[in-house]
């Protein structure tokens, strides 16, 4: 069975005691962190996200900006450090930068990829490049834009996972099924792309939240319409139980922005690398994030919604796009306001940004309190 590991270096939710460090001492404590990590699992994990989100939201086509976080500010090549201390420590491990809204060719996902090309350039030990793939029925790569993207890694000699997947349904299971089945299918095309793994099992235990709908199962794990079209991607036919059979996404304009009332993802765990078995996603996970997976075969609970895709809509449509943080809505880069919750007003929702060092947001928590991470970062505990 094969394991991913998830991850080793984020700027979210580290302890206090290692954002506090600057300098060496904080260099000193990721290089610490990484090798006694990596010397616990060896053997037992196939693959790390060494590095997870460090670029900025704002990146844009051929330039990317590095995220502002305590991490960049104290130990601006902490990318670069983290590979290389990760390849010294274990020579059989693969190697991966993983990061969200990198599904297509535009924006952010357009930086992703040059920033990961110049790492390759200059040596940097790195071997794949995970796409998170949370998207939406109303905000999703078309099938030849996810398609040339694996392939341009794969020309880079890197390899793929799509690594976290779920797409919210807005009621519509059929176009959810078609996602999915697409997103698969893009993966099998190309050789590079070696791991699809789906972010939950029950719509119960998404960090979506149930009404969004976005995995393979419903609240009582009985199977959809998406589970029915990767089974039938895979050459499987059809699933048990009552899920119709999937049918195509309504053309049109359908890029929208991620909806509001997203939670924070807690930290990741290790995450398993498919396929192991015949689970063509995966079989099961030690993860201890939060919400709680139920041994999870596809994955965890992860943060950020599908950020649209910058003028030339790849999805279609002629809308202007806006920027979206990891926690939703239409804000800009690390200044932008979490997204308001539920019935609370203009107050920010569970686990979403309520604070920190330039935030013009909302200050106030419509469920939990509003609980200082660092110095530019306050998030809406429960």
């Amino acid at each position: 069975m094969a394991f991913r590991g998830h991850c080793l270096i984020w700027h979210s939710m580290p302890p206090q005691w290692f954002q506090n460090l600057k300098g060496d001492a904080l260099k000193n404590a990721i290089v610490d962190h990484i090798n006694k990590t990596l010397k616990y699992y060896e053997g037992k994990i196939d693959t790390w996200d060494v590095v997870n989100e460090a670029i900025d939201d704002s990146s844009n086509g051929p330039q990317w900006k590095m995220r502002p976080s305590f991490l960049y500010q104290n130990v601006p090549d902490f990318v670069d450090l983290a590979f290389k201390t990760a390849r010294a420590a274990t020579s059989t491990t693969k190697l991966f930068y993983n990061d969200y809204n990198t599904e297509g060719i535009y924006g952010k996902s357009e930086a992703v990829f040059n920033f990961v090309k110049d790492m390759k350039s200059r040596g940097i030990p790195i071997d794949g490049v995970g796409l998170q793939y949370h998207v939406s029925t109303q905000s999703f790569p078309q099938y030849n834009k996810i398609n040339d993207l694996i392939g341009r890694y794969c020309q880079l000699g890197l390899e793929v996972h799509i690594t976290e997947m779920d797409v919210k349904s807005g009621g519509n299971a059929q176009a959810q099924a078609k996602i999915y089945s697409e997103a698969l299918k893009a993966c099998l095309s190309n050789s590079c792309c070696t791991a699809f793994l789906v972010w939950g099992v029950g719509d119960n235990d998404s960090w979506l939240g149930a009404n969004e709908a976005g995995l393979l199962f419903d609240g009582s794990y009985q199977p959809k319409a998406a589970y029915t079209s990767l089974l039938e991607t895979l050459g499987g036919g059809r699933a048990g139980g009552n899920a119709p059979a999937p049918s195509p996404a309504p053309a049109g304009n359908n890029q929208q922005a991620p909806a509001n009332n997203q939670p924070q993802q807690p930290p990741a765990g290790n995450n398993q690398q498919p396929p192991a078995n015949n689970n063509p996603w995966g079989g099961n996970q030690q993860q201890p994030q939060q919400p709680p997976a139920n041994n999870n075969p596809w994955g965890g609970n992860q943060q950020q919604p599908q950020q649209p895709p910058a003028n030339n809509n790849p999805w279609g449509g002629n809308q202007q796009q806006p920027q979206w943080n990891q926690w939703g809505g239409n804000q800009q880069g690390n200044n932008a306001a979490a997204p308001a919750g539920g019935n609370g007003g203009n107050c920010a929702g569970a686990w979403a940004q309520c604070g920190g060092q330039g935030f013009n947001g909302p200050k106030c928590c419509s469920q939990g309190t509003c609980k200082v991470i660092n110095d530019y970062y306050s998030q809406c505990a429960l």
